[in-house]
């Protein structure tokens, strides 16, 4: 919304009558941007002299009516001039077409002539919600101007006011209410802000504070002039004239106000002393360093000037302090130095006197005019200043290749580049890994899967020379692709199933239709989504369709609309009512903002809350300008909770044919079920003798307490009514009919079902743009200087355009530009995102990233241990069409990635493990322990127990009294039971299933942008104790039994092929076939009767198999 910045003067000195120019100009002499009501005495309908309709010149449509006679005002004519006269009348206007709900800023322009009243607290015009449900209160949810007679202070009388209903006041300096004409007018502008201005001089700035300002229009607004709207009060009428009322949506700029205002006043015929304003500007060194000088300059001048801010010159207004710039030229309003001035927040009581009317008005004027200065500020230069050499922050530059590109066992370009830095060391790479260890490393590290014996066969006996890229090619075709790069991206946004922080474990309360984000994911990764198009659809989906118009949802619709769920990744309580308040709003607001910058820029901005980073070029007024790209849809005045923000994923014409469908087949079922009904009813009264059905009938009919003696018996022996329900007369239809009956319902059950899973937690909208302010110290209830949404300044090249303030955009279109930017691949911003991507690929395929700490890449983040190989996978990402797919496959072709990752007993090895112990030089493959899915999705894949069904919701967990968490149906596991992959359960915040919990899976109060991998006592105890491995080990026990029966060495390998991905050696059968005979004696002992003997000895192999820091780590 616009603020003010350059307000005419006018004065009018009238006294007699008033008289109006002739004729209204055809075109309006002033910009028509965001009015919304213009009312003009000489444009209306009236009936026997009064007023029924005074007609909007705005185009709108918003006329004011008053059915009731007895409260209409009347017209009186003064000269040539035309005026409405509210005596004891009123007129009302339902709902302000062009009036959003939530913060609707406004600035009102009222021609009015009006006298003190001898009593009451007359309101001139009312704003109040539109909101009738009985829910909503009206409580400062509305605005009313107008003057209050206080008894303790017979000087209020007269003053205009603007009052939030039943909320705070504003008032004037002067009195409006003398019978004289007066231009008045009224400014909400936003965050607690006003003014009002009287025949074109500032009457009166501030804020609102503490518990007493606006909280939003509910339902749009409605308007009455000349009484209260939700009063009956009769000393709330006004009293007086009015000539003219113009209402805007938006604060004007100042030249828009001038405009209006001198329409206003030339409407005064000859007997006006308006005058333009004198067009001497002042200048800062001439008047405004004085000002400050004595006013500020005590606190706020050398390095240790309070909050940052410097004073004593120009330049530093514009570099502002810890909330920001507190200077826009031109715009008064959007300047944080008059903002807390005018509110007489500066200077502090304790210190100084607040600043005059006077010197207010000096301070506006010159902001308004430009904020001149005799010396001139370099802006340009003051730009450069943001600007950081840190390596991260520049645009790409794709490394210079090393000469000698056949050297030391090089297959690519990545090899080349590491082999050079290896060579300065006097190191090379290491010899390839195995076959069996490739086909290992790579099956698991692209699908998460082990490789089944046949695939390994298949693998060892192809001797093409591509049988490595061709192996790759066809993990990257796999279904099982998505579901395993996917949980990857998973946890970098966070993605949980749940919205609140899930801080109860035995609490559970999954977000209505959540997982289908994780379906949209998947599907994403399997496809080979390009990044661009990934990341738009999950930052501004919704500004990219037109979901909101649409009758049906198609499947783009639905895509991009579910792609948005990313966005509602950060913990959000609202949905208990306790915690739904401003504090928590603007947590989940920031939450989201900073995940998104860590985890698609790398940036750590949570320091900026509250101040400049410490570290990082990053300031707190970037942390506000990034925030607000996600204010309009997370609008702490705006609020929506969890399950009101909930859209269902189909369009007003599905869900229309799916309950046509229903009432279809519910009028079958009640056709069928009535054919039987009357059949019982029939049967019913056979069985009663004929000269009673008459009397039973009228017994039934009366009331029990009016029924005599007889009719009680009646009713008593025969029943109170035939009238059958569908279950009693189910029984006696024909079993044919039951059957179909039966179908019928399973139908509606299902059409049920789809509509109820037919939801998701989209991201959009909610309600008016409000600006968005530096909050001083990170506190809601101080907020500074208004800022701009963009991008972070150390990244701006050329600095981001800002959107005209009369354009009015959305935050939709906000994020689709900030989607832009991350994805404009010539620029730092697009640049820093590459670099994050194909870091973090880097990351889950060698264990580290390049730049180890994944979620910061700032100047307080390690440096890339392989700048020239990150740059480098950066502008192969780019040039390859930004598809992930080329990427890996590019990166687990090259030697780096092929080698082996043992250290070996040879000299070089040796060297190698004394320089660089922690292999930071990549001469060998890094040992990488599987994530906690990975180890239970192998183990059930093993074990055969593996459920391939890819998405839908979530499988359930269940919490035990011992504080174990298990799946749903954990006591009733037979031989048939099947689980299905671990990105399939439910997936809480807090309370994983212990499975999971005891490898690591992250806890997602916050997004994971790297995982922990430990090694602890809790892992091998859940191993040897845990009945889900032993259900597993018995399972993959009778699997081998079957592919080799009475062979026992051959189940021997088809245990290790099936868990290590590779046969058996002869030690290790003479190991297992000692362990296998002392268990199968155990079991004899024990039992000597037991025929599954064998097969628990065997199942007893297997779970020390799947304990071998082998089966649990890839090599």
């Amino acid at each position: 919304m616009l603020m003010p910045r350059l307000l005419f003067c006018i004065a009018l000195l009238l006294t007699g009558g008033l008289v109006f120019a002739d004729e209204l100009p055809v075109a309006p002499p002033f910009s028509t941007d965001g009015l919304v009501l213009w009312l003009d005495a000489d444009h209306h309908e009236a009936a026997d002299g009064k007023l029924s309709t005074w007609l909007d010149r705005s185009g709108k449509g918003n006329h004011l009516v008053q059915p009731d006679t007895n409260l209409r005002p009347t017209i009186r004519q003064d000269g040539d001039a035309t005026s409405i006269h509210f005596d004891q009348s009123a007129l009302t206007l339902s709902k302000i077409k062009g009036f959003l709900s939530g913060e609707q800023t406004f600035q009102v322009f009222m021609l009015l002539r009006a006298g003190q009243q001898e009593a009451g607290s007359p309101r001139l015009i009312d704003l109040a919600s539109s909101q009738n449900e009985a829910k909503y209160t009206n409580k400062r949810k509305g605005f009313w101007i107008g003057y209050e007679d206080y008894t303790l202070d017979p000087d209020s009388k007269g003053r205009m006011r603007l009052g939030v209903v039943a909320g705070g006041e504003a008032t004037s300096s002067q009195k409006a209410w003398d019978s004289q004409p007066h231009i008045v007018e009224a400014v909400y502008a936003g965050n607690q802000r006003w003014a009002l201005y009287e025949d074109g001089k500032s009457v009166g700035h501030g804020r609102y504070q503490g518990d007493v300002g606006f909280l939003g229009f509910v339902g749009g607004a409605q308007l009455t002039i000349g009484q209260h709207s939700l009063s009956k009060d009769p000393t709330h009428f006004f009293h007086g004239d009015v000539f003219e009322v113009l209402v805007f949506n938006r604060v004007l700029h100042a030249k828009e106000q001038q405009q209006v205002g001198q329409y206003l006043a030339q409407r005064l015929k000859d007997q006006t002393n308006y005058t333009p304003q004198d067009q001497t500007q002042p200048l800062f060194e001439t008047h405004i360093q004085p000002l400050l000088a004595n006013k500020c300059i005590d606190c706020h001048q050398g390095d240790e000037a309070k909050g940052g801010l410097r004073l004593d010159q120009l330049i530093h207004l514009y570099e502002g302090g810890t909330s920001g710039p507190i200077l826009e030229p031109g715009n008064a309003q959007k300047s944080f130095l008059f903002h807390i001035t005018a509110s007489k927040e500066m200077p502090p009581a304790s210190h100084d006197t607040p600043l005059t009317m006077e010197e207010l008005e000096l301070l506006r004027i010159w902001i308004e005019s430009g904020a001149k200065a005799k010396q001139a500020v370099d802006l340009t230069a003051l730009k450069q200043k943001t600007q950081s050499d840190h390596w991260a922050f520049q645009a790409l530059q794709p490394p210079k290749l090393p000469i000698n590109t056949a050297m030391h066992g090089s297959r690519t370009d990545i090899d080349d580049l590491i082999a050079a830095n290896l060579e300065k060391q006097g190191l090379t790479l290491s010899k390839t890994a195995s076959k069996e260890v490739l086909l290992r490393r790579a099956t698991l590290d692209l699908n998460g899967l082990p490789p089944s014996p046949q695939q390994i066969e298949e693998f060892l006996q192809d001797t093409r020379p591509n049988a490595y890229e061709l192996l790759l090619d066809r993990l990257l075709a796999s279904k099982h692709f998505g579901e395993r790069w996917g949980r990857h991206w998973l946890d970098g946004v966070g993605y949980s199933d749940t919205n609140a922080m899930d801080n109860d474990q035995a609490i559970v309360r999954p977000a209505k239709g959540k997982w289908r984000y994780r379906d949209y994911v998947i599907d994403a990764f399997n496809s080979d989504k390009p990044y661009e198009d990934f990341l738009k659809q999950q930052l501004a989906g919704d500004a990219m369709v037109d979901w909101r118009d649409a009758k049906s949802y198609n499947p783009k619709i639905r895509e991009h609309l579910v792609a948005t769920t990313m966005l509602r990744c950060a913990p959000d309580d609202t949905d208990q009512n306790e915690l739904n308040i401003l504090s928590i709003r603007y947590h989940v607001l920031h939450r989201t903002a900073e995940s998104v910058a860590q985890n698609l820029l790398g940036l750590t901005m949570q320091c900026c809350k509250c101040h400049d980073h410490k570290f990082e070029p990053i300031s707190q007024r970037d942390y506000y300008r990034f925030t607000a790209n996600f204010s309009g849809a997370w609008q702490p005045k705006d609020w929506l909770k969890p399950d009101e923000r909930e859209i269902r994923i189909m369009g007003d014409d599905e869900v229309a044919g799916y309950e046509k469908q229903k009432n279809t087949l519910q009028s079958e079922i009640d056709s069928l079920i009535e054919v039987g009904r009357q059949a019982l009813i029939k049967k019913t009264y056979a069985g009663i003798p004929a000269v009673l059905h008459d009397d039973l009938l009228a017994a039934q009919k009366i009331a029990k307490e009016k029924r005599s003696e007889v009719q009680k018996y009646l009713t008593e022996k025969f029943g109170e009514t035939f009238n059958f329900n569908q279950a009693q007369v189910m029984p006696t239809l024909a079993r044919e009919t039951q059957l179909e009956v039966t179908r019928l319902t399973n139908e509606i059950n299902a059409i049920n079902s789809t509509l109820d899973q037919g939801w998701v937690q989209a991201v959009y909208d909610v309600g008016s743009i409000r600006p968005t302010f530096v909050l001083r110290r990170g506190e809601h209830e101080k907020p500074g200087a208004e800022v701009q949404a963009g991008i972070f300044s150390v990244l701006e090249r050329p600095p981001i355009a800002q959107p005209q303030d009369s354009s009015n955009p959305s935050t939709a279109s906000q994020r689709l530009e900030l989607a832009q930017q991350m994805t404009d691949w010539s620029s730092p911003t697009g640049a820093l995102a590459a670099r994050v991507r194909v870091n973090r690929v880097w990351q889950h395929l060698f264990g580290v990233g390049i730049v180890e700490t994944a979620a910061n890449f700032g100047v307080s983040g390690m440096k890339p241990t392989h700048p020239d190989v990150l740059e480098h996978l950066a502008s192969y990402f780019v040039t390859h069409q930004r598809k992930l797919k080329p990427l890996l496959k590019h990166i687990m072709t090259s030697q780096v990635y092929m080698q082996v990752s043992t250290v070996g007993e040879s000299e070089q090895l040796q060297k190698a493990q004394d320089l660089d112990p922690d292999n930071r030089l990549l001469w060998r493959q890094n040992l990488r322990r599987m994530e906690a899915e990975i180890i239970r999705d192998s183990v059930l894949f093993a074990s055969g127990t593996l459920n391939p069904r890819m998405g839908g919701k979530f499988d359930n967990i269940v919490n035990l009294p011992n504080g174990m968490v298990v799946e749903e149906g954990y006591d009733q596991v037979t031989e048939e039971t099947t689980w299905r992959r671990s990105v399939y359960l439910l997936n809480r915040r807090n309370y994983h299933p212990t499975v999971l919990q005891v490898f690591d899976q992250p806890l997602l109060i916050e997004a994971c942008q790297q995982r922990d991998s430990s090694a602890s006592v809790s892992q091998s105890l859940w191993m040897l104790n845990s009945a889900f491995l032993n259900h597993q080990a018995n399972a993959l026990a009778r699997r081998v039994m079957v592919d080799a029966p009475n062979d026992l060495p051959q189940q021997f390998n088809q245990l290790f092929l099936y868990t290590l991905g590779r046969s058996i050696t002869d030690e290790e059968i003479k190991s297992c076939t000692s362990a296998f005979n002392q268990h199968l004696a155990a079991y004899q002992l024990k039992d000597p009767e037991d025929m599954s003997a064998s097969t628990k000895a065997l199942a007893r192999i297997s779970q020390v198999i799947f304990s071998t820091n082998e089966f649990i780590y890839l090599q």
